[in-house]
């Protein structure tokens, strides 16, 4: 597997479409453009890609063009230091890909000298919990940040 930052031309629309389908709020019509330099790919041998990494830091994240009303109704968790993670989203779970990802968002937070990465992450979620603690990160707040409907929120922090 092959972890790519920015994102490779010739995957952005397929990671747009795996990252939409995850992530992407109902709120505009057709697939969201991503800002490549705001993304991490995962690309298997066979040259498929395997899974995508959003990052977010104070220049914006990967959703290129927010509809307005995502733009309105969008609620900014507080801000931070840290590097932070605009979702993640993997085909094949357990195989590894969600902690490459992760990977490279860290040494990326590390070139950047930012002190640590952090996640916004939907409670009801637990599986995306589960996944965050198995990797490291610990809860430092919560909050009702997000989409309207998202509910509560945990923020977690990891080191770098």
């Amino acid at each position: 597997m092959q972890i790519a930052s920015p994102i490779p031309d010739r995957h952005l629309a397929d990671a747009a479409r795996l990252w939409s389908a995850a992530f992407a709020p109902p709120l505009g019509a057709g697939q969201p453009r991503l800002r490549a330099c705001h993304g991490i790919a995962a690309i298997g041998a066979s040259g498929r890609l395997g899974g995508v990494a959003g990052i977010r830091d104070h220049r914006g994240g990967i959703l290129a063009d927010p509809p307005w009303l995502a733009r309105a109704l969008y609620r900014a968790a507080p801000p931070t230091a840290d590097l932070v993670i605009d979702g993640i989203v993997v085909d094949d779970r357990r195989q590894g890909i969600g902690r490459a990802l992760l990977d490279r968002a860290a040494q990326v937070a590390r070139h950047a000298d930012r002190p640590g990465l952090r996640a916004e992450v939907e409670m009801r979620n637990t599986a995306a919990m589960a996944f965050y603690a198995a990797t490291g990160f610990v809860e430092i707040g919560r909050g009702f940040f997000g989409w309207p409907w998202s509910g509560p929120v945990a923020i977690l922090h990891r080191p770098v």
